[in-house]
């Protein structure tokens, strides 16, 4: 019996431990991306989210997606590329608050010419009373923003979760 506790808890460790690391590889992009990159298995594409509340966060993801992209786009010219956000962070792509967030937005802007969908999300629009036009053309808003992200998922798409926790 004191074995068989033993292989228990040993295996609920590595059970913790191995979630852990999969939600810090998921929330530190490089990680995935140089898996990702190491594989030499072009993926069907990768969907990036953002919903870190803070909202100025485009400062900071921006510059780390392009970073991102470039190096997919280096080893697979043709993955496909989605930027899903759903925080506060979303309404640095209005229209109204374009002066104020010209480098973040150019960032987006070469990744959207490049072919990037960028969607943002309708129901937090809704819930901070921004009408869907208030948007910079570049952004598509979608119903809902975590259900877009699924609906990359079931395409097949990496998904990689930015979080400023991990500027790795």
């Amino acid at each position: 019996m004191v074995i068989f506790n033993k292989i228990v808890k040993t295996l609920l460790f590595s059970l913790v431990l191995s979630s852990y690391s999969w939600s810090y590889a998921q929330e530190c992009p490089n990680l995935v991306i140089n898996q990702l990159i190491s594989a030499n298995i072009e993926p069907e594409g990768v969907v990036f989210e953002l919903a870190a509340y803070e909202s100025n966060a485009w400062n900071w993801a921006s510059p780390k997606v392009d970073q991102l992209s470039k190096q997919l786009k280096d080893k697979y010219p043709n993955v496909d590329i989605a930027i899903i956000s759903h925080g506060n962070e979303q309404f640095q792509l209005t229209s109204k608050n374009l002066a104020k967030n010209q480098y973040p937005v150019s960032l987006l802007d070469n990744l959207a010419k490049n072919g990037a969908d960028i969607h943002v999300c309708g129901v937090n629009s809704s819930w901070n009373n921004v009408s869907h036009d208030s948007y910079i053309d570049i952004v598509q808003v979608a119903v809902s923003g975590p259900a877009k992200v699924n609906d990359y998922i079931k395409l097949g798409y990496q998904h990689i979760r930015l979080s400023k926790r991990c500027q790795d």
